[in-house]
């Protein structure tokens, strides 16, 4: 029994130690695969870690790359901004020239317009802002110009006075419509050279372009009949005054075509209706009715008689000052005090009476070839005058009236907008009465020179 048990613990320890060396060796080869799997991780992390390097390296380069790209950006944007600026700056710099080149052109005036051509041959107005852009564009010398009109864009050539469609390239003629005064004989071209600055003197005989010598020899010869039909009085009895007696012969003559002053006269014409139209005033009509002479001449160059609009003389001592008159138009300011009914401008409608201011002597003597007489042919606003009943010295403008009530207004005071003095009244001076009629304006702009007359008296 004792032996059988030996034999058994015997046969555990060998199977145990059997055991033993299988666990070993199943140990030995766990350890070997997991050796194995380590290396592989090993091998798998050194993989992952050369990959890593790699995508680092492109990681850098990119963003080098778009450090780059972003300095480009930057550099580009800044200088876009800086041409930007120029650009701004530039305008800026084009518009202050613009406006002091705006300072020294003749203003757009009424009446003026561009115009152009439409397909039926008509000639119609552009719009008022075109217009306008136009008209500086021309004023400030450029020859061909674009400007866009209702989104369609359009070329402008001044020299060719043609607008073409910059998509269609469909052309039409365009033109200057200035709307000035029939008898001054302007065309198309002459229109557009008094756009820009006044020629002062720049020709061969130092002439200046808004005095223009009459060369024709029926105006001069209307002109004569003019002095020598306008010597009567308005009753057509014959004036007894050292120039009644005199035949006028006419030397030379000058027509003013002076736009500005035209336009002024206009508006202050205008301003004169305006008024009228205001308070309820209807001016009488003119009494005595000036000559007949002067009212047919007055007719032929479209003086608006019905209005109260005369044509009148005016003598001058010096043709120089007739000259000047002629460029910036009359000015009571500066004419000489003591004139009987203010202290205004004066004109007359019988040459006599102008004669008697047409040179130094005027008073004892007769012009002649050694002291040339110069006279004006105006066009003067009379308007609503004030007939002087005698003297009134102390006067700078016309005296007021009153106006009776309205539905719209009640009873006021309006100033008349001239003075008459009619022959007849009491003058305060030797004679006692005022032998011819004289009219006199307080405003500048109340009368346009239209002719300057230089003549001898036989």
């Amino acid at each position: 029994m004792e032996r059988e048990s030996l034999q058994s613990q015997i046969d555990d320890l060998t199977q145990k130690a059997a055991m033993s060396e299988k666990s070993k060796d199943a140990e030995i080869e766990r350890l070997k695969s997991a050796a194995a799997t380590s290396e592989k991780n090993k091998d798998a992390e050194i993989k992952r870690l050369k990959i890593a390097a790699a995508m680092s390296d492109a990681e850098i380069k990119g963003l080098k790359a778009k450090l780059e790209s972003e300095k480009q950006n930057c550099w580009w944007k800044m200088s876009s901004q800086q041409n930007s600026r120029s650009a701004e700056i530039e305008q800026m710099m084009n518009e202050m020239c613009s406006m002091v080149r705006r300072l020294h052109l003749p203003p757009q005036v009424d009446g003026e317009t561009w115009q152009y051509q439409t397909n039926s041959g008509e000639w119609a107005e552009f719009q008022d802002k075109a217009n306008k852009e136009l008209m500086l564009k021309f004023q400030e010398g450029q020859q061909t110009c674009e400007m866009t009109i209702d989104g369609i864009a359009y070329d402008y050539d001044f020299q060719v006075m043609n607008q073409t469609n910059k998509r269609t390239k469909k052309a039409r003629s365009i033109r200057f419509f200035s709307n000035l005064p029939h008898h001054w004989g302007i065309t198309d071209a002459d229109s557009l050279k008094m756009l820009l600055p006044v020629n002062q003197g720049n020709g061969q005989d130092g002439s200046d372009d808004r005095i223009c010598f009459v060369t024709d020899p029926a105006v001069m010869s209307t002109l004569e009949d003019l002095l020598n039909g306008s010597k009567r009085r308005h009753d057509g009895t014959g004036c007894d005054c050292l120039h009644g007696r005199s035949t006028f012969r006419l030397v030379e003559a000058y027509q003013v075509k002076n736009r500005e002053l035209w336009r002024r006269y206009q508006r202050h014409v205008r301003s004169i209706l305006d008024k009228h139209k205001q308070h309820g005033i209807k001016p009488r009509v003119i009494d005595p009715p000036v000559g007949e002479a002067l009212t047919r001449f007055a007719t032929d160059i479209q003086v608006d008689l019905v209005g109260n609009e005369l044509l009148l003389f005016h003598g001058t001592r010096e043709f120089d000052l007739a000259k000047t008159i002629a460029k910036e138009g009359f000015d009571n300011r500066i004419a000489r005090s003591g004139g009987l009914y203010g202290s205004g401008t004066y004109f007359a409608a019988q040459t006599c009476k102008s004669a008697q201011y047409a040179t130094n002597k005027g008073m004892q003597e007769k012009a002649s070839t050694q002291l040339m007489g110069t006279m004006l042919v105006a066009r003067v606003a009379i308007g609503d005058p004030h007939y002087a009943s005698g003297p009134c010295k102390n006067l700078t403008r016309p005296p007021t009236k009153n106006v009776s009530a309205s539905a719209s207004n009640s009873a006021h005071e309006i100033r008349y907008d001239s003075i008459i003095a009619k022959p007849g009244i009491p003058n305060g001076q030797s004679n006692g009465v005022q032998v011819h009629m004289e009219f006199v304006t307080f405003a500048p702009e109340q009368a346009y020179p239209e002719y300057i007359l230089r003549f001898i008296e036989e």
